[in-house]
């Protein structure tokens, strides 16, 4: 029988097998052209990102500076105004806004003068609405008006988020304080199941501050300051300004939870405190207070307790624009 079968094509393989290799060539430049765009462009990214760094480093210290003036002077103004004691939310905060207005002037000038633009933007400038609760006359026990020995200052106090309450500050003095930890003045926040507590007293040579955190039967000395009085900043956590790092805010003790005062008989001095609440809304127990009218300790008068704003940076490097919020001895 004759064989029929096809002859191979030789050419057309031939042909096939160029095209093949035509094929892999193009698509092996492809993928080198690819790899070499990618190499580029990764080095352009780290080349911007070190320039961006570079300058960050270099002016970004003009802007955290100013930014941390505005945080402090503001924060000064604030509380400086509330102790002025107006009777109305509205007279505490046009004074406010007038006073944070000169204080934008003062540094906007000084910054002028080296070709800085540094405004607070005034008009951006919003409240929260506070309270001050504070007793000036240091030679008045820390009772209440009414003369109560252990009262509350505010209920519900963090209660919606937040601390609540800011600069908690009593000055003491050493004179007239218990000589017992036990019977001494103590400042108090509690829940219905947790409470924390500070105690001043004399112990012989110092004004001494004793601690009980929530976890803990009996308070404990965790710090001191001689001389005839203390200033404790109960929010910072100092004693006269130095730092105590076991006096630390209502530790173990959660928001919403009641301030008060214990023992108000075994301490004279004065305080402040900056609750977040109006003098109107009934967790602030007015009525163991004087009004901004008495011209009497202990006061409650409305406050500005937290101010919010716009502040503008600008150099011929580095512009900057940020909200800042300023409440002064809130704890962290």
């Amino acid at each position: 029988m004759a064989d029929v079968r096809t002859k191979p094509n030789r050419e057309s393989d031939d042909d096939g097998r160029r095209d093949r290799g035509q094929l892999i060539l193009v698509t092996g430049l492809a993928i080198a052209v690819m790899l070499v765009a990618l190499v580029l462009l990764l080095n352009t990214v780290i080349y911007t990102q070190n320039l961006a760094t570079r300058g960050a480093g270099l002016d970004d210290s003009g802007a955290v500076s100013y930014r941390q003036e505005v945080v402090g002077g503001v924060g000064g103004v604030v509380d400086a105004e509330n102790r002025e004691g107006y009777d109305s939310r509205a007279k505490v905060e046009r004074n406010v806004t007038a006073a944070i207005g000169r204080f934008d002037d003062l540094t906007a000038g000084y910054r002028a003068e080296r070709a800085t633009v540094a405004r607070v933007e005034t008009d951006s400038v919003s409240f929260t609405d506070g309270t001050l609760l504070y007793q000036t006359n240091a030679s008045r026990t820390l009772t209440s008006d009414g003369r109560s020995d252990d009262w509350t200052l505010a209920d519900d106090v963090g209660e919606g988020g937040g601390p609540g309450v800011r600069h908690v500050t009593v000055t003491v003095s050493r004179e007239n304080l218990s000589t017992s930890a036990s019977t001494a003045f103590a400042v108090r926040t509690r829940t219905a199941s947790d409470e924390w507590r500070v105690h001043l007293y004399d112990d012989g040579s110092a004004v001494a501050v004793a601690v009980q955190n929530a976890s803990e039967s009996s308070p404990h000395r965790v710090c001191s300051a001689s001389g005839p009085e203390a200033t404790v900043d109960l929010t910072a956590g100092t004693v006269n300004g130095t730092r105590c790092p076991a006096l630390d805010w209502a530790t173990g003790v959660s928001t919403p939870y009641d301030l008060a005062f214990e023992n108000g008989t075994e301490a004279t001095g004065t305080y402040g405190v900056t609750v977040a609440k109006p003098p109107s809304d009934g967790d602030v127990r007015s009525g163991n207070f004087a009004g901004p009218d008495a011209g009497e300790s202990p006061r409650a008068v409305p406050a500005v307790y937290a101010a919010e704003f716009d502040i503008h940076f600008e150099t011929s490097d580095l512009s900057f624009h940020t909200t800042v919020r300023v409440a002064r001895g809130e704890p962290a």
